[in-house]
């Protein structure tokens, strides 16, 4: 018998093309990030703002005046965004040597109860103890640092990426005609559904996104400032947008304000602290999630966490915060197309768990009715 034989069953030649066109787009992605990385974000920011310059459009504006005005509103919201979060890594950066102080100081009895406890000379420990300061230091200082001088290569990228999503705003027909046009003439309606389902399902996900970012910083804030913690602002905002990584961003969220409240707080707030903001992540995905964003995309927290990491590895942090709408419009091509139609059902969270829609959503929903 021949074991080394091609197998030729159907199940091997309707999965080997699939694999064969997904390793490909893979590898066109790893080697085109230069391109394809800030075409992509400008792609997604023009489907979101796609409604608004139809808007402005249909009032008598110029598609180009359209596209500039919904831009503009977009700038300023992110400037100012920006502004205070720039401020508060500025306040920051300003009380690294009161936090300095207050690390020795923690440090020093730390130093003390560890000797006690393990038995070791106080100069051993304290030597142990301030090896381990003097690395940690340092490397904080600098990432702070970085992170400040890193503000012109961001303003540079920000501006080509307003410039490319103005422009695919502006010619965004001619693109929807090529891909029409680029199929054979019984294909054009399958095309431009596609295209309307993908704008539906990014402008619709992507919205339902910021709104529960603005509601679920606005209670971490709430929760940090009667904590009497310090920078509530520049965490809760951090923790919002780190959080829509599943179950890896709250992890992150609640290491790093544990880490930076220990220096100007007591043990206790800062347990409350992490308590608060891990009360409010439950209500979130539990309440919040399911009735703002549940029913704009319907993909299972496995498959997220893949786009996550794919995205992560391919192009770097800001394909983990692309991963996920990238991920809807793959799941929506996969659809309309029957050798993928398995795949997008891999993706999808269309099963019957108990916990996908809960007990509370269900009361709320009957009373409603």
């Amino acid at each position: 018998m021949n074991i080394c034989r091609v197998p030729s069953s159907p199940l091997f030649a309707r999965l080997v093309p699939p694999l064969l066109c997904i390793a490909l787009v893979l590898g066109l992605l790893y080697y085109g990030e230069p391109v394809l990385k800030p075409l992509a974000m400008s792609g997604l920011l023009a489907l979101l703002l796609t409604s608004p310059c139809r808007f402005f459009e249909r009032q008598g504006f110029p598609r180009g005046y359209a596209a500039m005005i919904v831009l503009l509103f977009a700038v300023v919201l992110f400037v100012i965004v920006f502004y205070l979060i720039f401020n508060s890594i500025l306040s920051f950066r300003e009380d690294l040597p009161q936090m300095k102080q207050n690390i020795d100081a923690s440090l020093g009895q730390l130093e003390t109860l560890l000797g006690k406890w393990l038995d070791v000379p106080t100069q051993r420990m304290h030597e142990i103890v301030q090896n381990s300061s003097a690395n940690l230091l340092p490397k904080t200082s600098y990432l702070v640092n970085r992170t400040l001088t890193l503000g012109s290569v961001v303003l540079f990228a920000g501006i080509m990426l307003l410039i490319m999503t103005f422009l695919l705003l502006l010619y965004r027909s001619l693109i929807v005609g090529f891909f029409t046009t680029l199929f054979a003439d019984e294909h054009g309606a399958t095309v431009q559904n596609v295209f309307n389902r993908i704008q539906y399902v990014i402008r619709s996900y992507i919205a339902g996104l910021l709104i529960e970012m603005v509601i679920v910083a606005v209670a971490f804030f709430a929760a940090l400032f009667l904590l009497g913690i310090r920078y509530a602002l520049l965490l809760s905002v951090i923790a919002a947008i780190i959080k829509i990584l599943p179950y890896v961003g709250i992890t992150i969220a609640c290491l790093l304000t544990a880490l930076i409240s220990i220096t100007t707080n007591t043990p206790v707030t800062v347990l409350w602290a992490v308590v608060s903001m891990l009360v409010i992540h439950m209500i979130d995905g539990n309440i919040l999630n399911p009735v703002i964003v549940g029913n704009k995309i319907r993909i299972n927290a496995l498959a997220a966490i893949v786009a996550v990491f794919t995205g992560a590895a391919l192009w770097g942090l800001a394909g983990t915060f692309m991963a996920l709408p990238l991920l809807a419009i793959v799941k929506v091509l996969f659809e309309e197309i029957p050798a993928l139609k398995p795949f997008a059902l891999l993706m999808g969270d269309d099963t019957n768990i108990a916990n996908e829609r809960s007990f509370l959503i269900k009361r709320i929903r009957h009373k409603k009715a």
